[in-house]
């Protein structure tokens, strides 16, 4: 499963055979075919994977922000496991959304019920800093949720194809900025790390 995650992220899953998942795992058709039906089913594996390893965490995280440097922070996580993968594959759940489009219908609903998760905890977490007085008074969380979200899979987009890092950090880290009630930058520099 690892090795297919892996795989599939950097390379996509259409540009991934079996066997190469195999090569990677080290492991014979029988071991494959003996827990997944189909390359299909090992695809929605993949994406089981990646939400209960990463995602749901995340989500969590997102719902307990507290401050916009908290917020902030989220984001840098966000990035630096994206450099860390050396800015390939983008993100983990809209990359693979994009390529299954059109290809597994059901698999695909599925991951834009994932997505629709993380606009709902980006939601969460905007209404609880608004609460807190963190956020500009002519913010709408429930706008501004879809808005972020956006933001986030284009700067994964944007890093992916240029292989800069720059391009998903500074526009993350300006987004958050345009928040703050006072116009300030927090102590910070424009673009640098919370």
């Amino acid at each position: 499963m690892l090795s297919a995650d892996r795989l599939f992220h950097e390379r996509g899953v259409a540009a991934t055979s079996v066997d190469e998942v195999l090569a990677a795992a080290g492991a014979g058709k029988g071991q494959l075919y003996r827990y997944f039906e189909s390359k299909d089913a090992l695809v929605s594996a993949v994406v089981d994977h990646r939400l209960d390893r990463y995602l749901l965490a995340h989500f969590a995280a997102l719902e307990r922000v507290e401050t916009l440097d908290e917020l902030g922070s989220h984001l840098d996580d966000l990035v630096e496991a994206h450099r860390v993968n050396d800015l390939a594959g983008g993100c983990p759940v809209g990359s693979l959304a994009l390529e299954l489009k059109g290809r597994d219908e059901p698999l695909r609903r599925r991951l834009a019920g994932v997505l629709d998760r993380w606009e709902t905890s980006l939601c969460t977490g905007l209404e609880r800093l608004a609460a807190r007085g963190e956020l500009r008074a002519d913010v709408a969380p429930e706008r501004l949720a879809g808005a972020f979200l956006a933001s986030i899979q284009g700067a994964y987009l944007l890093s992916t194809v240029r292989r800069d890092v720059d391009s998903m950090s500074g526009p993350l880290h300006q987004a958050v900025e345009a928040l703050r009630p006072d116009g300030s930058l927090g102590g910070r520099e424009p673009g640098g790390r919370y």
